[in-house]
């Protein structure tokens, strides 16, 4: 439970922050940061319950992969790389879009800032987590 009110508030700032820092990414107060933040996190869980077949599945092949000698393990370590840079980007980019149709007082202009704040998203969720601890 704490976790997940820490990953709440890591989101809420992340928001905040993004919509200082992206012309396009508007979001209209605090509280609307913190609706998002909390629509985000349960939506996010929800599709990674959704994804984590199709990741363990592309797991499993890239170690299969790994066998093959000398290219093995740099197609596998890419996959895996690539594979899970996907994900969190496809599913943050997707929560962000939904997210901007759903909510009033949040607005997007177009999908270019949706990409950025996807990536800076990410950015910033790592970045705050290794300053928490």
């Amino acid at each position: 439970m704490t976790g997940a009110l820490i990953t709440v508030v890591i989101n809420t700032v992340a928001f905040y922050l993004i919509s200082e820092m992206v012309p396009g990414f508007d979001v209209k107060s605090k509280k609307t940061a913190f609706l998002m933040a909390l629509s985000y996190s349960f939506l996010a869980a929800l599709a990674w319950l959704v994804a984590l077949p199709i990741s363990l599945t592309l797991a499993f092949v890239f170690a299969i992969l790994a066998f093959i000698p000398l290219v093995g393990p740099l197609l596998s370590g890419a996959g895996l790389v690539i594979t899970t840079f996907g994900l969190l980007f496809g599913i943050s980019f997707g929560l962000l879009m939904l997210i901007d149709r759903v909510m009033d007082d949040f607005n997007m202009r177009s999908k270019t800032v949706a990409v950025i704040a996807s990536v800076m998203l990410g950015v910033l969720g790592v970045l705050m987590r290794v300053i928490i601890g």
